[in-house]
């Protein structure tokens, strides 16, 4: 099975954030926990969002990247 390319896909993986923002890995499953959780709590995201992936929608507008 052939895997999507970051521009190809709808949301960032921790190693995209890692490069985005320039963090560690654990910082960046940190940060994103936390985007997920915020999302989640006001509606933003389904609660079976995987872990692991936040969509770039989402965290360029949480982290003013637009």
């Amino acid at each position: 099975m052939k895997e999507l390319s970051t521009e190809n896909r709808g949301y960032y993986k921790v190693e995209d954030v890692m490069d985005l923002l320039g963090v560690s890995r654990p910082k960046a499953y940190k940060m994103m926990a936390d985007m997920q959780k915020e999302c989640k709590a006001n509606g933003t995201l389904f609660s079976g969002y995987p872990a692991g992936r936040i969509p770039k929608k989402i965290f360029n507008k949480l982290c003013m990247l637009d």
